[in-house]
C-alpha cells in the first residue's frame, strides 16, 4: 500500500492517478498543519479526488509538530540568516514524521507530486532534475536515505502540462488558490508581519552603511533585508547595489557593489549525503544555492570536522539551502550555508 499525500492540487492529484493506472494498491493522506493550512476548499478537493479514485482517504492533523517548522523559520530570521523552511519541512515533516504516521495506516512507503527523479544504485538512493523545468529536487536535498527509499515520484519523467491532461477527466477544479511560491504558513509572502505576530519582535529603523562602515541611508528595520537582495532598499547610489550582510545586534545592513563581496567561499553544515556517501578530498561539483538559480561550479573540500568548505565566488544567504550536483544533475550531498567568521 502506497499513501499519496494530496496537498488538492493538480501534481498530487496526477501522482495518484498514474499510481492507479499502474494498478498499484493507494490511499491518499492530507497533512492538517494548523490555522488555515491547508484550505478546507484543499481538504474537500483532495478528498474528492480520493473518492473518483475508489480510494481511503485519511487527513493527520499534524499541527503540534508543525510548529517547530515555524519556531525555525522565526528564531533564523532574527539571527540574521535566511531560513528555507520548505526543505526542514520536507525532511522532518513530509518525509518523516508524515512517512511514520502512514505506516501505522497500512501503507509502507509514500508518494508525492514533487517533480523530481529518483534513482538507485548500489546501496545509495539519491534525487534528480526531472523532465519538468521548474524541477523540484532542490527542495529535498535534506530528506534522508531512508525516506528515499520508502518514496515514490510518480512525476519525475512527466512535465507539468502532461499532469494538467491526466487530472482533466476529473473534472473537478484542481487550480491553486495560493501561489505556490508561498510559504505554506504565510500566504501573503509577508514573512516581517508572520515573524512580528508570532514572536512579538519588532523591527525599528537602522543605519545603512557601505563596506568601509560609513553611513549611507537608513532603513525600516534589518530584519526586512536579506544578504544578496537588491530590491527596496531605500537608497540610491546611481548603479545597482546589493545587501552585503546584515547585522541584527546592530540593527544595521551594510551594502555594496558584486565587486564587494568579501568571500570566496561558504561553510555548509548539517549535511546530508545523497549520492556520496562521504567526501574524503576535494571535489568539483556544481551548487544551488537558492531557487530558480542555476548551479554554479564550486569546489567542496572536507574539514577538520563535520562540515564542508566550498570554494564559490558568487554571493549567498547564510541559513539557505546548498545543494550539490554532479554533471547528470543528480544531487550528490545537501546542507546549510555557513558563512566564514
Amino acid at each position: 500500500m502506497i499513501a499519496v499525500a494530496l496537498s488538492g492540487g493538480i501534481d498530487s492529484a496526477a501522482a495518484a492517478i498514474l499510481l492507479k493506472e499502474k494498478a498499484l494498491p493507494i490511499m491518499g493522506v492530507t497533512m492538517s498543519l494548523g490555522e488555515d493550512y491547508p484550505l478546507k476548499d484543499d481538504v474537500n478537493r483532495a478528498a474528492l479526488v480520493c473518492n473518483y479514485l475508489g480510494i481511503k482517504h485519511y487527513v493527520l492533523d499534524l499541527t503540534k509538530d508543525f510548529i517547530k517548522i515555524k519556531d525555525y523559520f522565526c528564531k533564523e530570521y532574527i539571527s540574521g540568516n535566511t531560513p528555507n523552511p520548505c526543505a526542514i519541512c520536507n525532511r522532518d515533516i513530509k518525509f518523516g514524521l508524515l512517512l511514520d504516521k502512514v505506516k501505522t495506516l497500512g501503507a509502507h512507503g509514500i508518494a508525492t507530486g514533487h517533480y523530481v527523479k529518483k534513482i538507485t544504485s548500489g546501496s545509495r538512493c539519491y534525487l534528480s532534475k526531472s523532465k519538468e523545468k521548474n524541477t523540484q529536487e532542490y527542495f529535498l536535498g535534506l530528506i534522508t536515505q531512508t525516506s528515499i527509499e520508502n518514496s515514490i515520484f510518480p512525476l519525475g519523467d512527466i512535465t507539468r502540462v502532461q499532469a494538467e491532461e491526466l487530472v482533466k477527466d476529473i473534472k473537478i477544479d484542481l487550480s491553486p488558490k495560493r501561489s505556490s511560491q508561498d510559504i505554506c504558513f504565510i500566504p501573503s509572502n509577508d514573512y516581517v508581519s508572520f515573524i512580528t505576530s508570532y514572536t512579538g519582535f519588532s523591527p525599528c529603523p537602522g543605519y545603512i552603511l557601505d563596506p568601509g562602515g560609513r553611513i549611507l541611508g537608513s532603513h525600516k528595520g534589518a530584519l526586512h533585508y536579506t544578504t544578496g537582495q537588491r530590491k527596496g532598499l531605500n537608497y540610491s547610489a546611481g548603479h545597482r547595489v546589493y545587501v552585503l550582510a546584515t547585522d541584527m545586534k546592530k540593527n544595521a545592513i551594510t551594502v555594496g557593489d558584486k565587486s564587494q563581496w568579501p568571500y570566496n567561499g561558504f561553510f555548509v553544515t548539517r549535511i546530508n549525503y545523497m549520492k556520496l556517501e562521504q567526501v574524503k578530498g576535494p571535489i568539483e561539483a556544481k551548487v544551488q544555492v537558492r531557487y530558480r538559480q542555476k548551479p554554479q561550479h564550486a569546489v567542496i573540500i572536507p574539514t577538520a570536522t563535520d562540515d564542508l568548505w566550498v570554494e564559490f565566488k558568487d554571493m549567498y544567504a547564510p541559513g539557505q539551502l546548498a545543494v550539490f550536483y554532479d554533471d547528470d544533475d543528480n544531487i550528490l550531498c545537501a546542507g546549510i550555508i555557513k558563512k566564514p567568521v
